[in-house]
């Protein structure tokens, strides 16, 4: 149909129910004027919103409910994810064992040994370091920006008791560390957070470890008020790392793809990056 054939298809709905066509106007005016000031309202929660006191939960909610797709500042966003339980970041529950941390150790296969030395960038509750440590893998390390979560890592899992984890945001903690001083620097669903202004982060993985670096992060990356879409091969390829195998998650995977095992289908957007750190250095 062409554009005056729909206007007379609405006239004609129009004359036909014109209090049914009042009101749907009146629904669609309301909701334009909500959309925008829901946005201005945004405006001011990206600029004052922790000043505010406004809990980050809160204002993420916002966020979405507007299609905000731009990142908060890098302070709202450092107070987003040391909440104590900020909405995606927060586990309830601690597995012995686990078909998502399986998938690190799948990727790697024999290029690692149990004398290699790991650290994770953004462990949260510790997952991933008790799997490597359960599977034999004992000089680990974490940084988690969120106290609370390293808390909870100390307590649901005693045999992380004395692991160094460094708290505090990572583009920070890790340039305490010295050059080549980690065999194996990996992140899981991580860098999507990491801010734009925090880029430095690359260079310094990339100075830190001496073997291999291992990204499991989304291909396209995601948009939102706490994810920002890296290119993940381009990144660590400008910092001098050597790109030497990628698998959809999905491939890796320890088990079945159900939810059971901890598989959901937002994964299926994941890909597992390994680099090789160059001998020349960067």
């Amino acid at each position: 149909m062409n554009q005056p054939g729909k206007w007379r298809a609405r006239c004609s709905r129009a004359i036909d129910d014109p209090l049914g066509f009042l009101s749907r106007v009146i629904k669609r005016v309301v909701s334009w004027v909500q959309f925008k000031l829901l946005n201005v309202f945004c405006d001011i929660l990206f600029r004052w919103g922790s000043k505010l006191g406004l809990s980050g939960n809160f204002r993420g909610k916002m966020f979405w409910k507007a299609g905000r797709r731009e990142i908060v500042p890098v302070s709202e966003l450092y107070d987003y994810l040391t909440q104590e339980r900020p909405n995606g970041h927060y586990y309830p529950g601690a597995p012995k064992w686990s078909s998502r941390s399986q998938s690190i150790l799948n990727m790697l296969g024999s290029l690692v040994n149990q004398d290699y030395s790991f650290l994770e960038i953004g462990c949260n509750l510790g997952r991933n370091l008790n799997h490597l440590w359960q599977a034999g893998y004992r000089n680990v390390r974490g940084m988690e920006i969120s106290e609370h979560a390293v808390k909870r890592l100390r307590s649901e899992y005693l045999c992380l008791a004395d692991v160094p984890v460094d708290i505090g945001p990572a583009e920070q903690s890790i340039q305490k560390l010295g050059s080549r001083s980690v065999d194996v620097i990996f992140t899981m669903a991580v860098l999507e957070n990491i801010h734009p202004d925090s880029r430095l982060l690359f260079k310094e993985i990339a100075r830190v470890a001496s073997k291999y670096v291992l990204a499991i992060e989304p291909r396209d990356g995601h948009f939102s008020h706490n994810q920002y879409p890296w290119d993940i091969e381009s990144e660590y390829a400008a910092v001098g790392l050597s790109l030497v195998d990628t698998k959809p998650w999905s491939a890796i995977w320890a088990g079945e793809l159900t939810f059971e095992n901890e598989w959901r289908e937002d994964m299926y957007d994941y890909t597992a990056f390994l680099f090789k750190v160059n001998s020349a250095g960067t």
